[in-house]
């Protein structure tokens, strides 16, 4: 997680107050596709792990941690990017 990234994130924990996680996954919206996600959470799932990063308590739904190990989130502009060196979907060659 970059510096901006980071800043971000803790400047809408703070506008929200209280506890926030920041939830961040995998979403299969069908068969050969997967997207992204990144949110605000109140709550955990129960299914779901915590990892700390940056005093950032992030939950993981451990299905995706093949997909995002070593995954990137950075800030830039008026939203985030994530960069990750293994894609999604191999291409065919």
């Amino acid at each position: 997680m970059t510096e901006k990234a980071r800043q971000a994130i803790n400047d809408m924990q703070h506008s929200l107050g209280g506890e926030t996680y920041l939830r961040f996954g995998i979403k299969r919206p069908c068969c050969n596709q997967m997207n992204y996600t990144l949110s605000l959470a109140i709550s955990k799932k129960e299914h779901e792990e915590i990892l700390v990063l940056h005093d950032i308590k992030i939950l993981l739904d451990p299905s995706d941690s093949n997909f995002t190990d070593q995954t990137e989130i950075d800030y830039e502009g008026d939203g985030f990017l994530i960069r990750n060196p293994n894609p999604l979907v191999s291409p065919i060659i």
